[in-house]
């Protein structure tokens, strides 16, 4: 009788937990990761609380956050959402701590696709962003006024 193998659980049986040194590969930054490792590197479910006061937990792969994770500034912004070789990518949300947001589509850390970017005071705008700004779209304000916005210019 043949039996299916779930490949998952025989990678899970190598992971060990560790507790290791970490350090961010986009900004230098530096903490303390814990969490599931494949040979003392972060592979799996983990955790990174840096020395700065931020915070990042997630899915790593060898090392780099890959997959779904949250970011934490120490001054309170969150990001939520996908990343990819340890930069935001594909959907997410990041909120700053003042209450402005954006939610929607990232690449290599940018906002990038289809999104909405929420400010504080109730502006916002809905559409398309390119290199992590505004390209075409509708210009929200919180007044009622509508603006369409081509090419980076709203009017």
């Amino acid at each position: 009788m043949a039996h299916a193998v779930d490949s998952s659980d025989s990678i899970s049986a190598d992971l060990d937990y560790c507790k290791v040194p970490y350090t961010d590969t986009t900004d230098g930054s530096s903490g303390t990761y814990r969490g599931q490792c494949l040979n003392e590197k972060p592979h799996g479910s983990g955790s990174v609380d840096f020395f700065n006061g931020s915070k990042l937990a997630g899915h790593f792969n060898k090392g780099i956050l890959a997959g779904n994770g949250v970011y934490t500034s120490a001054d309170g912004n969150i990001y939520k959402g996908g990343w990819q070789k340890g930069k935001r990518h594909g959907q997410g949300t990041f909120t700053w701590a003042r209450g402005s947001s954006y939610e929607g589509e990232w690449i290599d850390d940018k906002r990038h696709g289809k999104g909405v970017f929420k400010w504080s005071n109730g502006n916002r705008f809905e559409g398309e962003f390119r290199d992590n700004k505004r390209y075409n779209g509708k210009y929200y304000t919180s007044t009622g006024r509508v603006y369409n916005c081509r090419l980076g210019q709203c009017k």
